[in-house]
């Protein structure tokens, strides 16, 4: 899981009226009575996800992965939180102006579905997705200033209890669980590791607010504040190690440890991968950070739009628009989550997870 950072075009979210889903629930009631009169009822296959060729960005509609819900729509950058599990599901919330939304999951094989109803108000903030099945929510609090001293969790039933944290910030987001099942929380300037009752502090920085950070599968906390020029890593078991990344965005001459984080994902082998913005805003990057080494997997230009779903370009010099959220799923890398709103929705992005 990644705690949010700054995106660009976030915002008030424009309303559209939904009639998706309802014309869903018609399109369904229409293939049960075919079904019934002998027309076999067949459904055709989902669109599914695509596979990226190695160097390539695979561009595919979001949308088309579900009959139920506007994916395109409700993957908005600002406008809903996404997280992954160890498994490469991913999680989506579905807002729908609603107080009590919904979680979606998303496999490995783009199949959508409701994981779980959350019976409560939930914060543009992160959560996170335990082993356990459970989702934590985060709590953003700025006026007036209110330390946190609980979490909001919605168990895999549905169910609303919640999570006692040490009440030190105004603000506090989930990050990810290490394998011993502590839950890792960014809170004000602190790490903190909560598992059996006890809580453990990681890190702490003067900085009020960590902007991005998450939890690879060997339980290794890596975050930051602002861009990528001071990252610091959290072996399970050994102290804070600083990491200062080399290297320039292929092409130019831009450090990529200038680049501002938007937003950040686990990596499945270890490290993580960054979608990070130039200082110009002009474009982004797809970056992976692995035993202190950064690689740069793709670039977009934040004004891009002209690529075609079902169709795959050169990943550093493509022409599709940059997304707001990262996340590995399976073997791919996704890229989801519109920054402006288009009469027709700017392609989700798939691309080659390294090692894949």
């Amino acid at each position: 899981m990644a705690t949010r950072a700054c995106r660009p075009g976030s915002g008030t979210r424009t309303k559209r009226t939904r009639t998706k889903r309802y014309l869903a629930a018609a399109v369904a009631v229409a293939g049960l009575l075919a079904g019934c009169s002998g027309g076999g009822g067949h459904k055709s296959a989902r669109a599914g996800l695509p596979t990226p060729a190695a160097g390539k960005i695979a561009a595919f509609d979001l949308g088309a992965l579900s009959d139920t819900y506007d994916l395109n729509e409700d993957v908005m950058s600002g406008d809903t939180l996404v997280t992954t599990s160890r498994s490469g599901d991913v999680y989506m919330v579905e807002w729908d102006g609603a107080d009590h939304p919904d979680v979606l999951r998303m496999t490995p094989q783009g199949v959508v579905a409701r994981y779980v109803r959350v019976d409560h108000r939930v914060g543009n903030a992160s959560l996170v997705v335990r082993s356990d099945g459970s989702v934590v929510f985060g709590v953003l609090r700025q006026s007036p200033p209110t330390r946190v001293a609980k979490l909001p969790v919605t168990d895999k039933d549905g169910r609303t209890t919640a999570l006692a944290i040490p009440p030190t910030s105004d603000n506090a987001l989930p990050v990810g669980e290490r394998p011993d099942g502590s839950l890792v929380i960014s809170e004000g300037g602190d790490l903190w590791a909560l598992g059996n009752g006890t809580s453990t502090r990681l890190y702490h920085q003067s900085a009020p607010i960590f902007t991005g950070a998450v939890v690879d599968p060997a339980g290794t906390v890596y975050s930051a504040t602002g861009d990528l020029s001071d990252i610091v890593a959290i072996p399970v078991g050994k102290a804070p190690e600083h990491l200062h990344l080399s290297g320039t965005l292929p092409g130019t001459h831009t450090a990529i440890a200038s680049l501002r984080l938007s937003h950040l994902a686990p990596a499945t082998g270890g490290g993580f991968y960054a979608l990070a913005q130039d200082t110009a805003g002009s474009s982004a990057a797809v970056v992976y950070v692995h035993n202190g080494r950064a690689t740069v997997l793709a670039k977009t230009p934040n004004d891009g739009h002209a690529c075609t779903p079902g169709h795959q370009y050169p990943a550093l010099t493509s022409t599709c628009g940059t997304q707001a959220y990262i996340a590995q799923s399976g073997k791919r890398v996704l890229l989801l989550g519109n920054l402006v709103h288009r009469s027709s929705a700017d392609p989700a992005l798939a691309l080659a997870a390294a090692g894949s």
